[in-house]
């Protein structure tokens, strides 16, 4: 029956989605893209695209294909920039056709607009494992970390001061000691779905959604790697995705959304070294301290965990850069209509933290399946950009900064044709930072 109702969902994507598309495939900019925004979005049946996106144009305009890099790899998960290099995975097949492993690639970005490709490739090196879903790069340029959800392992691997990417340095494998009570197979191995550092750059998350674990490490360089502390999380829980907010220079706040059970937790992080102004890994070996303050639905206030039976699939985690706001994006895969993001306030002045995140409300992204999206860097987090995976489009919607709400679309681009496989469509947009100087809360 969900085969089926996921089979309508695609019917009526057709009808609804046909009219507001967008602009049509493009591979350049015709006739000048004026005071520009940048983004980057992995497509898997593409390669890496380079855009531009005009506020001003209408709805079916405003966003324009300027390059697309075929050097990705093949199926392309993810892309992070780091200064002007940006670096993307790949889900198999590396190097070759007949190789199971992901791979990871180096880009150096080219100023201006060129017709084929702005992003140069610098190299490439097997992930260290099958599935590469994630890529994230430590705060002093060093070290570069990769999630292979299908592998069951996390590589970290050497930056070069070229850019480049080494070979892996540490290969950690993940087992599980029994399955989980996700359906579908989504817990029946190990499934680390993201590996990400904390502000500071000292610490390394791992979402591990098969075991419902977080594996966190300390990172003095790519050499020198220390699994610190695993948590476990509920049963059924399928730990995703995090993002961090900086408080002081001791406490960070961080925010893990799980798609099994449709939640945020919010994490307290003490002890940890925030002070830019710092050496990095000055001072020694820190005690980090972590506390969870709250759980939160996704799917509506006031609402407990949902089982973990793949109605409901939670994706990704954002918060906007006045620290005011948090997002989650939601994935249903019985209903037929258009997903969702969720909307809360957030507070962290409260005495106790528990209600650290207030839920305020969604919108709709005008797609289905938002597998990833972002906010652009601008200091207000004026725009989020959604990557609908099943009706292959691109969505840009701008934000009421006082409300938190978004207001309107102010971008819609088709990139392919309705994919009720998930194996087309977009994975990951980003917004290219050079467009803002970088903001601290």
């Amino acid at each position: 029956m969900a085969a089926l109702l996921f089979h309508l969902v695609g019917l009526v994507y057709i009808s609804l989605f046909s009219l507001a598309a967008g602009a049509a495939y493009r591979d350049e900019c015709i006739g000048g893209c004026g005071e520009d925004l940048f983004l980057y979005m992995t497509v898997q049946s593409q390669g890496v695209l380079t855009l531009s996106f005009n506020p001003s144009q209408s709805v079916d305009d405003s966003i324009r294909i300027l390059a697309t890099n075929t050097d990705a790899g093949y199926s392309p998960g993810w892309i992070t920039q780091y200064k002007e290099n940006f670096y993307s995975v790949s889900r198999t097949q590396y190097p070759t056709l007949s190789s199971i492993d992901g791979g990871v690639f180096a880009f150096h970005k080219r100023e201006g607009n060129a017709r084929h490709s702005n992003l140069d490739l610098l190299n490439s090196v097997s992930s260290g494992g099958r599935g590469a879903v994630h890529v994230d790069v430590s705060r002093d340029g060093r070290t570069i970390s990769i999630a292979n959800i299908a592998g069951s392992t996390v590589s970290i691997h050497p930056r070069g001061e070229d850019g480049t990417i080494k070979d892996a340095s540490h290969v950690f494998h993940y087992t599980l000691d029994y399955p989980g009570p996700g359906t579908n197979g989504s817990q029946i191995q190990s499934n680390p779905h993201e590996a990400i550092f904390d502000p500071s750059g000292e610490f390394l998350f791992v979402a591990d959604r098969g075991a419902d674990r977080l594996y966190i490490y300390q990172v003095a360089d790519p050499f020198n790697v220390t699994i610190i502390q695993t948590l476990h999380l509920e049963p059924g829980t399928g730990p995703r995705h995090m993002t961090f907010r900086t408080f002081n220079e001791t406490r960070t706040y961080m925010y893990l959304v799980s798609e099994l059970d449709n939640s945020v937790r919010v994490f307290t992080l003490d002890g940890v070294r925030n002070d830019e102004g710092l050496e990095f890994g000055a001072g020694g070996p820190r005690n980090l301290t972590i506390h969870l303050a709250q759980r939160i639905s996704t799917l509506g206030a006031n609402l407990g965990r949902t089982p973990p039976n793949n109605r409901n699939l939670a994706s990704e985690i954002a918060l906007s850069n006045d620290g005011r706001f948090a997002y989650a994006a939601n994935r249903n895969t019985v209903n037929l209509d258009s997903d969702t993001v969720a909307i809360y306030s957030v507070h962290p002045l409260l005495e106790d933290d528990r209600n650290h995140l207030t839920y305020l409300g969604y919108n709709i992204t005008y797609g289905k399946t938002p597998r990833h999206f972002s906010l652009s860097n601008d200091p207000q987090s004026r725009f989020g950009a959604f990557g609908n995976e099943v009706t292959n489009n691109l969505v840009i919607l701008e934000r009421d900064v006082q409300t938190g709400f978004f207001t309107s679309i102010k971008g819609n681009l088709s990139v392919g044709k309705l994919d009720l496989t998930t194996t087309s469509g977009p994975t990951a947009v980003i917004w290219s930072s050079s467009d803002y100087m970088d903001h601290m809360f």
